[in-house]
């Protein structure tokens, strides 16, 4: 059924939310991330192949650990985007969003009447399968699950206050790799150039009364976004996790046994 998102919560509450990622279906993260603080998981599935199975399964895992499911897709079409909600999805995070034209024709893919036209259909996971047939589901849906849009060009940058301005766009979520390579800086906001262009953004969401967030790589970078306003920090992952521990674990091998081969 439709719970309360906790990642909109803190949000309207006046906190930052603290979300993590995951692009692999491992079925201990959604319980692990809420172990550790964490209000909500973006998973990927733009950059990672997911089978239909796993994203369900996936799903799943964060309603019992009680914990947002913030779901990236690779495809943006209405059926395909109300299937991922149906299916119990707390929110979506579409990538590459440059227009107001765009984000409307997302608003209406993604919220119910009088916000958009999403199609009703009571026999998903959202609905509680219509057991208590729920009349408030509709209305219910369109406020505790969130559309978050990705600004990731200098286009989406010049339209943003745009963007921001339209309704039903919960959250804008800066993309800093694909925004950087764009603008030829680094994907830090210690780079004067994307400071700059988040500066904007910010102060459009500031004007436009709407949240937004980013991702970081160091407590530098979410400490100067959070002082710019930012009320969602998406630090940690999985591919990093492992990687990092990887790492660690082969130097302490190699002052045991000798450097080993690397691929």
């Amino acid at each position: 059924m439709i719970t309360t998102s906790k990642l909109l919560a803190k949000i309207r509450n006046g906190g930052v939310a603290r979300v993590c990622s995951t692009g692999s279906p491992v079925i201990y993260f959604p319980a692990l991330a809420a172990r550790f603080g964490y209000d909500a998981v973006w998973m990927d599935a733009e950059h990672r192949a997911w089978e239909a199975g796993d994203i369900r399964e996936m799903i799943l895992r964060h309603h019992h650990a009680g914990i947002d499911c913030i779901f990236r897709p690779s495809l943006s079409g209405k059926a395909a985007l109300s299937r991922y909600l149906e299916d119990g999805a707390a929110g979506l995070m579409i990538p590459h969003v440059n227009t107001p034209e765009q984000a409307r024709e997302l608003v209406m893919h993604t919220k119910f009447p009088p916000l958009g036209d999403r199609g009703l259909d009571g026999s998903g996971l959202d609905a509680g399968f219509w057991i208590h047939k729920p009349d408030d589901y509709p209305a219910r849906a369109n406020r505790e699950t969130a559309l978050v849009v990705q600004i990731e060009t200098p286009l989406a940058i010049q339209n943003v206050e745009a963007i921001a301005a339209v309704e039903g766009v919960d959250l804008l979520f800066v993309g800093p790799g694909d925004l950087s390579l764009r603008l030829g800086c680094k994907p830090s906001v210690q780079d004067p150039v994307l400071r700059d262009a988040v500066a904007v953004l910010a102060a459009a969401c500031r004007k436009q009364g709407k949240p937004w967030g980013m991702p970081v790589g160091s407590v530098e970078d979410a400490s100067t976004i959070v002082e710019m306003g930012a009320q969602l920090v998406a630090m940690g992952s999985e591919f990093f996790g492992i990687y990092r521990e990887l790492e660690a674990c082969s130097l302490k091998l190699d002052e045991l046994l000798g450097k080993g081969d690397p691929s």
